[in-house]
């Protein structure tokens, strides 16, 4: 069985922040009052990533500390990477490189996005999941 005759499971699950490292804290700062999230504890020196809590209910919200490219990402998480990054291939996506666990792809227009393991269990759970060998035309 390959991943593409597997059926799983994906949803939008975290917008990244990502900043640069002179920029980390005011923006974790900025970010927490602009959503109103519950303001996050100091970073630790080297702290990657910062959760800003009650920011939605339904996502999570990180910044991430980065050493280029500052921007804005999604990462959708899946019960299958796998089968998840061929399912976007075929619909127009292009990887990019991998991660550890993850890869890291961009949509038509260059914007780059994770697909990455579950980080909500329960909420993907009710996602309906995509047909097995789901083409997209």
């Amino acid at each position: 069985m390959t991943a593409r005759d597997k059926q799983h499971r994906s949803r939008l699950s975290t917008i990244v922040i990502d900043v640069l490292n002179k920029d980390y804290d005011a923006s974790i700062e900025f970010w927490a009052r602009a959503l109103g999230a519950e303001m996050p504890r100091k970073p630790r020196p080297g702290q990657r990533y910062t959760t800003l809590r009650g920011a939605t209910d339904d996502l999570i919200v990180l910044v991430q500390r980065v050493e280029r490219d500052p921007g804005v990402h999604l990462d959708i998480e899946t019960d299958s990477v796998a089968a998840e990054v061929e399912r976007l291939e075929r619909a127009g996506a292009r990887r990019k490189y991998k991660i550890k666990s993850w890869w890291v792809l961009e949509d038509p227009g260059g914007n780059a996005f994770c697909v990455i393991r579950p980080q909500t269990p329960d909420k993907l759970r009710r996602q309906l999941p995509w047909p097995a060998s789901m083409g997209v035309e």
